[in-house]
């Protein structure tokens, strides 16, 4: 017989609330999200303002007109706030979120190409000029700006910003940077090994936009056999004429950096980039006026609205000083293991997991992810995302802890040490 019986279990459970919601995606947004999301919330909740570190000359008051703009404030705030409840009346749908979004970090080109350029030995003017070029791609790969303006922002030669993008060209994925489709499909026949007697690169080079006529064309014009012409259009057809086309992503061309790693006074020292341009600070005036108003006449709604308003506003405060505080632990972190690979190079890059630094700074290793997830720091070495400094690593037989990034740096010095003609004997 069956017994039906009622149990009280109690299970630890993590109940996402507003606010943390909140704190977890101011948490994951980088610097340039995080400047438009701010923009938006200040758009929306009158008891939020920005206060902009420069201000233009034309915002100057002269202190004669003081009084008379503080008495049009006075009258004119209270409609001021209650025209800024669009969102009063309706029941806004919540927006989307879920927390597996957060922690997928999809791989893009300019992190991958950044990755590459920062293990090349180059001095810091020419990482300078290749972060520039990365920076200047379309979304097929190509590079959107003249050898000219490049040369003129460094006030370098045409043939110093040549050689740092024949570099860039032969990265991953090769091609990337090139002037067009010609030069991006000649890049990968040279790089597979095609010279420029080859038929492809004869083809290419030639009459491009001949290609499609097919076989017959290229018989007739060069008296090669049908067989020789078929299997260059062949090798030409498995080449990708959009470099980015897999990987890129238009809203990941221009980046900023969320922590800055320098050196003062023989000490190495964090600094986190706050909001950029601007502070984002509470109404107080506003905050004041919701304080002291008892009567809101034929709108008994607005007041609770504002009261809505006001919290969220707070809220928003409390989750920019908790990513703030959050952002500065973990690049102290990360400094604290990487200090020699910045002052001696990539062989010094030490292993480095979520784990460590999760425990260095008493967070979970989910919030370490969603921390580094698409930020850089700009380091005297150049702009890094802020995931290159993670790998695994191994030990030496003396004891010496290497990353993974150290060690294939160290076999490729062997590889590009050994003689081409007896490495493969």
């Amino acid at each position: 017989m069956i017994e039906l019986k009622n149990e009280l279990k109690l299970k630890p459970q993590l109940i996402l609330t507003p606010q943390l919601k909140l704190v977890l995606k101011v948490l994951q947004l980088n610097i340039l999200d995080l400047h438009n999301f701010l923009l938006q919330e200040v758009q929306t909740n009158p008891f939020l303002e920005l206060e902009y570190k420069d201000l233009p000359e034309s915002n100057y008051i002269e202190e004669s007109n003081l009084e008379e703009i503080k008495l049009k404030e006075e009258i004119n705030f209270e409609e001021e706030l209650i025209d800024k409840r669009f969102y009063f009346d309706k029941e806004q749908p919540e927006e989307d979120w879920s927390l597996e979004k957060t922690l997928k970090a999809e791989e893009k080109l300019i992190d991958y190409l950044l990755w590459q350029i920062n293990l090349k030995e180059l001095t810091p003017l020419e990482k300078n000029i290749a972060h520039y070029i990365i920076g200047n791609l379309d979304n097929k790969g190509y590079l959107n700006i003249s050898l000219e303006e490049i040369a003129k922002e460094f006030n370098v030669s045409l043939e110093k910003v040549e050689k740092i993008r024949n570099i860039i060209k032969f990265l991953d994925p090769v091609g990337v940077a090139s002037l067009n489709l010609k030069e991006c499909l000649l890049t990968q026949l040279e790089f597979i090994g095609y010279d420029k007697s080859s038929m492809p690169y004869i083809l290419v080079e030639k009459h491009l936009e001949e290609i499609p006529k097919g076989i017959d064309y290229f018989k007739n014009l060069y008296g090669y056999n049908e067989k020789e012409i078929e299997s260059a259009l062949e090798v030409i057809k498995q080449l990708e004429p959009y470099p980015a086309r897999n990987y890129f992503d238009v809203n990941t061309l221009y980046i900023e950096p969320d922590l800055i790693f320098y050196k003062e006074e023989n000490e190495w020292k964090v600094e986190v980039v706050k909001e950029g341009p601007f502070i984002v600070r509470l109404n107080n005036y506003y905050k004041n006026f919701l304080k002291k108003k008892k009567d809101f006449g034929n709108n008994p709604g607005v007041k609770k609205f504002l009261k809505q308003k006001l919290k969220d506003a707070e809220d928003l405060l409390k989750a920019l000083d908790s990513r703030y505080s959050n952002l500065y632990k973990v690049g102290e972190a990360i400094l604290k293991y990487q200090k020699e690979f910045l002052e001696k190079g990539i062989k010094f890059l030490k292993p480095l997991t979520l784990k460590d630094v999760a425990e260095e700074v008493h967070l979970h290793e989910s919030t370490i992810s969603r921390i580094i997830n698409q930020k850089y720091v700009q380091t005297p070495k150049g702009l890094f995302p802020l995931k290159f400094f993670f790998s695994i690593g191994y030990k030496s037989k003396e004891g010496e802890e290497l990353s993974a990034k150290a060690i294939k740096d160290y076999i490729r010095e062997i590889i590009n040490g050994e003689n081409s003609i007896k490495a493969f004997k």
